[in-house]
């Protein structure tokens, strides 16, 4: 039941992928609380909550299948934004990449005919289709309400009602 060499390898590296998000996430959050966007703030560590639970996924899934666990340097995240808007658009960025890498994992396990990972991965793609979709709804809503003060309050409002998925 042992994974492949090159599996184990991407495996891992996503696991630095999910902690890079999870870090990333925090830093945006930070960056709302310093400027007084609590629900802004609420969203993004919800969403670092559930990106540090993604990256527990990968750890567990690695020694399940009798793998070692090498955990990758990840690198201190931006924490200077110009508005709202700029944090989600780096936010769907990142969630674009993370998308890229699963994509990979997925390719890489059907190549090894790994079908546990396959099986595993699916859960993730579907995943990182809410979290696009999740990010890209809000990118458009701060759009729409870019120079509109009591819009940008009622969406921060808005933003702070979301509450976290059922892993």
């Amino acid at each position: 039941m042992n994974l492949s060499k090159e599996l184990t390898d991407a495996l891992n590296e996503q696991i630095g992928m999910e902690f890079q998000a999870f870090y990333s996430y925090l830093s945006m959050a930070s960056y709302f609380e310093a400027n007084a966007w609590d629900g802004f703030a609420s969203w993004m560590s919800t969403q670092s909550d559930e990106e540090r639970v993604h990256a527990m996924k990968f750890y567990a899934y690695l020694l399940d299948r009798g793998a070692t666990v090498s955990l990758p340097a990840i690198e201190a995240p931006k924490k200077d934004f110009d508005t709202p808007l700029s944090v989600f658009e780096a936010s769907l960025a990142q969630e674009k990449k993370v998308t890229a890498s699963i994509n990979k994992l997925y390719k890489i396990a059907h190549s090894c005919d790994d079908y546990a990972t396959v099986s595993f991965l699916k859960w993730f793609i579907d995943e990182q289709v809410e979290e696009e979709k999740s990010v890209g709804d809000m990118i458009d809503k701060l759009k729409r309400a870019e120079g509109n003060t009591e819009a940008m309050f009622m969406l921060d409002r808005l933003a702070g009602e979301r509450t976290p998925e059922a892993e």
